[in-house]
């Protein structure tokens, strides 16, 4: 986690010195122009001109000062919690530590335990689940890496769970990486039910589901999506980003998948410059892996994959989303075969493990 520690005092740039050693290897000491004992080389004449500059650079932005000048230096920056974040702020004597901001999702409610731990001071966390002790929705999801969907469903189910609603999770054991989830879980103190029990629905009033299909349910719910699809994906010269993200949620719909749950792309050399598929994965957030045709072509040999002769002519090799889907996902199950749209043709494959990371 890339830290901020910002201080306003001589007191504060003191503090800071002496917690953020003990808050992990990335942090950066920013202190007040004539306000530096400390020798700090990151300093400051303006505290909205520095918020201005480094919001969107940090994880997480600790000030030292007080609460009222943080919420009005930050407040034109907010934006939404999956983007934020997290702001903690603490007093220059080192007695309190406040989350402020991004408390679940960007981590905010860690940080002060993190930072009250390393100053001595009283962690100061007023998120209703954790006043209560109680399981969260989206700190699940960020301790397993899990997407949130639909998002705007994640207040209502919090919200339930506050007030004391039957919130069950479960957990689609077709998932690879089961017990790993199962494992992390628990150590959050949830337990996670086997999907086949949503049947049940006398006994549970809302839902929150780890899996990568698409389910029927008449309960209130929320997905948790893990990414599990490998997709191999093969353009035309010129297919815009929209086109190519279009096909990909078209094609995990025939397969019953959540488009969430895309965790990786897979194509040809020839299309490592192809500007709309690289905007598509980065709009996704995935990586693109992008193969020889020497590569493409052992995988076809090896699961006996069908040739195509115009793929050939155009590429040098006969089947590019199949081969790609394959060795992206490390998995020869191919979920979805060849399939075509316009000017996309793909190809999906479970992810048996995240090899790149």
């Amino acid at each position: 986690m890339k830290l901020a520690v910002i201080s306003v005092t001589n007191k504060g740039a003191e503090l800071a010195a002496s917690t953020a050693p003990r808050l992990g290897p990335d942090v950066d000491i920013y202190v007040k122009t004539g306000r530096n004992p400390i020798h700090s080389p990151h300093t400051y004449d303006c505290l909205s001109d520095l918020v201005r500059e480094i919001f969107s650079l940090y994880d997480g932005l600790i000030f030292i000062m007080a609460t009222g000048i943080v919420v009005r230096v930050i407040a034109p920056y907010v934006r939404d919690k999956r983007l934020d974040p997290a702001v903690v702020v603490m007093d220059d004597g080192g007695n309190f530590a406040v989350s402020l901001l991004s408390g679940h999702i960007g981590g905010a409610n860690d940080l002060t335990r993190l930072i009250s731990t390393a100053a001595g001071a009283t962690a100061v966390i007023t998120t209703a689940t954790d006043v209560a002790n109680l399981p969260a929705a989206d700190v699940l999801a960020v301790k397993l890496d899990l997407a949130i969907e639909p998002f705007c469903a994640l207040k209502m189910i919090n919200s339930a769970i506050v007030n004391g609603d039957r919130v069950d999770f479960f957990i689609d054991k077709a998932l690879a990486g089961y017990e790993h989830y199962m494992c992390l879980a628990a150590k959050q103190g949830i337990s996670l039910a086997d999907i086949d029990e949503l049947a049940c629905q006398d006994r549970y009033d809302a839902a929150v589901i780890i899996t990568d299909r698409e389910l029927n349910i008449d309960k209130p719910h929320l997905y948790l999506r893990p990414g599990s699809l490998a997709i191999g994906l093969g353009c035309r010269r010129g297919a815009t980003s929209g086109e190519i993200l279009a096909a990909i949620n078209q094609a995990c719909r025939e397969v019953g998948r959540s488009f969430k749950s895309v965790a990786v792309i897979g194509s040809t050399v020839v299309k490592e410059d192809e500007i709309g598929l690289l905007a598509a994965a980065q709009q996704l957030e995935v990586p693109i892996e992008f193969f020889t045709n020497e590569q493409l072509a052992r995988c076809i040999e090896q699961y006996k994959l069908s040739l195509s002769d115009f793929v050939n002519e155009k590429i040098g090799v006969g089947n590019v989303c199949e081969p790609a889907a394959i060795l992206t996902g490390q998995s020869s199950n191919l979920l979805l075969t060849k399939t075509k749209y316009p000017k996309v043709t793909v190809a999906i494959a479970p992810v048996k493990y995240r090899w790149w990371e």
